[in-house]
């Protein structure tokens, strides 16, 4: 037997700083396992990662007749199967309804002919069946209404001792538990629970619909990644201002006063020396008080009329504004709805949500569903499982209204305990 060929053995080096010892201390035993596998799968007629699922699989429907006879050996079968499984060679028989011969021997009459009987026979022949008169009497007592109701409230007796309480309500449901719910979409249409998925999302799809979806959701992912910079760049713009106002020195005086506390001394001190050196007012006559009066009135007057005027300009502002804001509003309805038109109920498309009235916690987005080029599998062997079924259907619940749109809460508060000790070890006597 010829012996295997390998690399020849090297001594191990614990250190591999230069190129010289990586080229003489590597072990490419596993490489060369690899390659001569590979020339072996090839002579014996192909690579079998790179062969089609149709060539080496193969669907056996029959099953093996060698494998059921031994089965069989090994495990006998119950009586009772044994027993159902035998087969008569006489046929069963036939439950199926079958027109009778109107042949007879002269006495017995043929089974096609009917009886004839009237109404008022039928009646009589029927009162003797069920007991007659006894049974009416019976029936009438039964319709009647009864005297008590078995599942009614019982009124409970209220104690005098206990009067000044509140009566205990019942626990009662809430009117809108049998309200069916009510779904996210914009256009107020029921939602399915699944979503039938697009042409473009499928593992093998025409590249059509792939090209289209990959399109589509390629200029959203651009738009949000355009605000988010944009934000970003906001909020780097005002904390660089925020760090520069913080920056900005106090301007000093030489006495270490700032110029602003100097300056409002000075005009203190200059409007303290006018006041000392002003006289005071003499008193005004009656024609002095009048003709101030006049003029106060007048100003009021002219400031009345010139706030009717604005106020008159603003009216008619906010009317032409009003109507600007409809006609946009009417825009935006019926641009909605063309797009609610154009969305396709089966599609899995990300569906327009309506504005929420209440609550702050948003509907998680829609996961993103788009196979890249590189992505694309030709065989299911190759395919891998994507996306998580309990998230999908978490959101899907959300959308249509089941449950609530919550944030998760990990860790709930906890009740706060304080532990005390008793002062009872203080009360004791002395036996």
């Amino acid at each position: 037997m010829s012996a295997t060929v390998n690399a020849p053995a090297q001594h191990k080096q614990p250190s591999r700083k230069g190129k010289r010892a990586w080229r003489k201390n590597v072990d490419v035993s596993e490489l060369q396992q690899g390659l001569e596998t590979v020339r072996d799968e090839i002579i014996r007629g192909g690579v079998i990662a790179e062969k089609p699922s149709a060539e080496l699989f193969a669907l056996d429907t029959t099953g093996s007749k060698e494998i059921q006879k031994g089965y069989n050996t090994t495990h006998k079968p119950l009586k009772a199967d044994e027993i159902l499984a035998q087969r008569s060679a006489i046929a069963a028989v036939d439950s199926r309804k079958r027109p009778s011969s109107r042949t007879t021997d002269g006495i017995v009459e043929p089974k096609s002919k009917k009886m004839r009987v009237s109404g008022k026979e039928l009646d009589r022949l029927r009162s003797i069946a069920y007991g007659g008169e006894s049974v009416k009497k019976d029936v009438v007592k039964v319709n009647e209404a009864p005297s008590h109701d078995p599942w009614a409230m019982e009124e409970k007796q209220l104690d005098t001792r206990f009067s000044f309480l509140e009566e205990k309500k019942h626990v009662r449901e809430p009117k809108t538990l049998k309200h069916d719910p009510i779904s996210l979409a914009a256009n107020g249409k029921p939602l399915p629970a699944v979503r039938i998925p697009e042409g473009g999302k499928s593992y093998n799809p025409a590249f059509e619909d792939w090209i289209n979806v990959l399109t589509r959701e390629g200029k959203k992912e651009v738009e949000a990644e355009k605000k988010r910079l944009k934000l970003a760049q906001e909020e780097q713009e005002r904390l660089e201002r925020a760090i520069a106002a913080a920056a900005t020195p106090e301007l000093l005086s030489d006495d270490g006063e700032s110029a602003w506390e100097s300056e409002w001394d000075g005009i203190q001190s200059e409007v303290e020396e006018d006041s000392l050196n002003t006289k005071r007012p003499e008193r005004k006559t009656q024609a002095q008080r009048n003709k101030i009066k006049r003029r106060k009135e007048a100003e009021r007057q002219a400031l009345h009329e010139a706030r009717m005027k604005e106020r008159a300009r603003q009216q008619t502002q906010i009317k032409a504004l009003a109507k600007v804001v409809e006609e946009k509003e009417k825009e935006k309805a019926k641009a909605q709805a063309l797009a609610l038109a154009e969305q396709d109920d089966s599609s899995d498309g990300d569906e327009l949500l309506r504005r929420r009235r209440f609550g702050k916690a948003p509907v998680p987005e829609a996961p993103l569903e788009v196979v890249l080029s590189d992505e694309l599998q030709d065989s299911l062997r190759l395919l891998k499982p994507e996306g998580n079924l309990l998230k999908d259907r978490f959101r899907s619940m959300m959308v249509r209204g089941k449950i609530e749109t919550r944030k998760p809460v990990s860790f709930h508060k906890q009740a706060k305990t304080t532990y005390t000790e008793k002062w009872s070890y203080k009360d004791w006597k002395l036996k």
